[in-house]
């Protein structure tokens, strides 16, 4: 299990949030075309809030790299949409050796080695929702978002339950992505319990303790670096999003894949933050060759 560790605001790897609202249920309504655009506006704008490493889910490939539609699951390129969020998030520190052994050359981790685990659902969306996903990831140096936020890179991850949309993932933004799911739930005592699921099994399991009178509605911009096609050329990719996020007080991280297996290797040496957003919505847009 990683250490936990309760640093104060404004810490190194923690997510920065600006403006004030009410957290509250889902609305379960669906995301409208005219919502689309308005998130795909904010990001642009590059509004609000630093991010919280939410919808991670992928690392870039370039529109029309390696193909331009997965055919046989009759799935669109992107941008795709994902809407009606719901995540429980964790910053941590990764060991050094384990994070260079896993990038590739030329991509910078920055040198506290933060990063962050992703265990979240979306129930609704445009093209590859509704689908959950658990997934893991490193900060990287040189790819800052407009509200002064790491650039990203997925170390592993699982997207399901449907196996289309881990292949999508990995074909269009050259995400490491298995297929898999995950699972949240509150506990009886009031925290939040969150599952990565792979094969089957539990490989890692997250509990947080919410802060329920500290909603925030925020806006976020993300940047992802990722390798697609036979080339594995870097491409970088934009999350743009909006939710309510509460900070929470991280209770346990444990990771228990097998050994030999691909999330075996990453055990988090110490946990800083942790959060849950719920009511979220984003754009994954189209990504771009990497500069």
């Amino acid at each position: 299990m990683a250490k936990v560790t309760r640093k104060g605001k404004g810490s190194s790897g923690r997510p920065r949030c600006e403006a004030s609202g009410r957290g509250g249920k889902s609305t379960g309504r669906p995301l409208t075309r005219r919502q689309f655009l308005k998130i795909t506006a904010f990001g642009a704008a590059g509004l609000g809030a630093s991010a919280i490493g939410l919808g991670r889910v992928l690392p870039a490939g370039a529109d029309g790299f390696d193909g331009a539609v997965v055919a046989e699951e009759k799935l669109l390129p992107p941008p795709y949409v994902a809407a009606d969020t719901h995540h429980v998030l964790v910053g941590v520190v990764w060991d050094e050796a384990m994070v260079h052994k896993m990038l590739p050359p030329g991509v910078k981790p920055v040198k506290e080695m933060t990063g962050g685990i992703n265990i979240y659902q979306a129930n609704r969306g445009y093209f590859i929702a509704p689908y959950q996903t658990a997934y893991f990831w490193v900060d990287i140096e040189g790819l800052d978002s407009a509200t002064g936020t790491k650039g990203r890179w997925m170390l592993q991850g699982v997207y399901g339950p449907e196996e289309k949309t881990a292949r999508a993932l990995r074909k269009f933004y050259g995400a490491p992505t298995r297929l898999g799911g995950s699972r949240i739930e509150e506990t009886p005592d009031g925290t939040m319990r969150a599952v990565g699921i792979l094969n089957g099994e539990n490989f890692v399991t997250v509990e947080i303790q919410p802060m329920r009178n500290s909603w925030q509605s925020i806006t976020f911009c993300l940047k992802y670096l990722g390798r697609v096609g036979k080339s594995k050329k870097l491409t970088v990719f934009e999350a743009n999003g909006i939710g309510e996020f509460c900070p929470a007080e991280p209770i346990s991280v444990k990771v228990t894949a097998p050994g030999g297996g691909p999330f075996a290797a990453l055990q988090p040496k110490k946990v800083l933050w942790a959060g849950e957003l719920i009511n979220g919505a984003m754009a994954l847009g189209n990504p771009l060759p990497a500069r």
